[in-house]
Formats: structure tokens, C-alpha cells, sequence
């Protein structure tokens, strides 16, 4: 393990950073469609579902909207399909890391659950997957408990922070 400025230098081949990142991101904009529908919940769960897998459909497209845009300019011409492949494997993480929150969705659905409780328990899925992207962080860059714990604190209170912008302003 190499040191370099006192932080160590830890590889972790098996962890694609896109995909940690746009996992992080889908799971931040969930918060926010739920914190909204806290105040306006959705008239039945399964509009809950597919609001959610909606959202996260949405800003799926759009990053690889985004994506297909910033190569071709980068490039200066078309994208070939195996560009197109590459664009949807690296947003598919968007959809994929972010649907904890609408499996609880399906749980009401299925009438397991109420809504009110779907959007409290999808919250608090979101905020633990929040949680265990920051203690796996911290696990990769410390090998001190207290720095893992910080590191996952650190996460929910970033999603906390969306959460709390959009009930201030409710």
C-alpha cells in the first residue's frame, strides 16, 4: 500500500467508481421525490411505483442523454453502438442502485404496507444504502471504526441536507 501525503492509497479493482457514484446520485434524487411525496402522497402505491422508477428512468436518460452529447463533441462525430452500450452500462447504475425505495413501493402495492409507511420505510432504505456506500468509503480509506461510521454519517447527512432544503421550503 503506498502513502502518499499521509492518506494511504487503497485500490479496490472490483469497485467501478461510475457506477458507486451514479448509484450515490440516483439514491439523492429518490430522497427528494420522496420528501415530496411525504407532504403529497400518491393517491394509490402503485403511483408510488412508478413515480419512482419514473424518476429514476428520467435521470437515467438524462445522463446518458448527457453522456451521448459531451462524446460526440469530445469526439467530433457520431457515436458507434458499441458507444451506445458503453453510455447505457454506465448509467444503468442510476437504475439499479437506486430501487430499494420502489421494491418497498411494491411491498404497499401488494398491500404489505400502507403508503405513509412505504414512504417512511423507502426513506429509511434509501438513507441505509446512503450508509453503506459512506462505511464502505470509510473502509476503503481508514481502517478505524470511528472513520467508517464518520464517513457513512457523512453520506446520510448529505442526503439529510435535500431532505431538509425541500421540508424548510414546504
Amino acid at each position: 500500500m503506498a502513502h502518499q501525503a499521509g492518506v494511504a492509497a487503497v485500490e479496490a479493482p472490483d469497485v467501478n467508481k461510475l457506477w458507486v457514484a451514479r448509484s450515490i446520485y440516483g439514491l439523492i434524487t429518490v430522497l427528494a421525490v420522496l420528501e415530496a411525496m411525504e407532504h403529497n402522497p400518491p393517491s394509490d402505491a402503485w403511483h408510488g411505483v412508478v413515480i419512482l422508477f419514473g424518476t429514476t428512468l428520467a435521470v437515467a436518460l438524462v445522463e446518458a442523454y448527457a453522456d451521448s452529447i459531451a462524446e460526440i463533441i469530445a469526439r467530433g462525430g457520431e457515436l458507434s453502438r458499441s458507444d451506445f452500450r458503453e453510455i447505457a452500462h454506465d448509467v444503468a447504475p442510476v437504475m439499479i442502485g437506486a430501487q430499494g425505495p420502489t421494491v418497498v413501493f411494491l411491498f404497499a402495492a401488494f398491500g404489505l404496507v400502507s403508503v405513509g409507511h412505504a414512504i417512511d420505510l423507502a426513506q429509511l432504505v434509501a438513507f441505509a444504502t446512503l450508509f453503506g456506500f459512506g462505511w464502505r468509503i470509510g473502509k476503503l480509506l481508514h481502517e478505524q471504526r470511528l472513520r467508517q461510521l464518520v464517513s457513512g454519517l457523512l453520506l446520510v447527512a448529505i442526503g439529510g441536507l435535500i431532505v431538509g432544503i425541500k421540508a424548510a421550503f414546504h
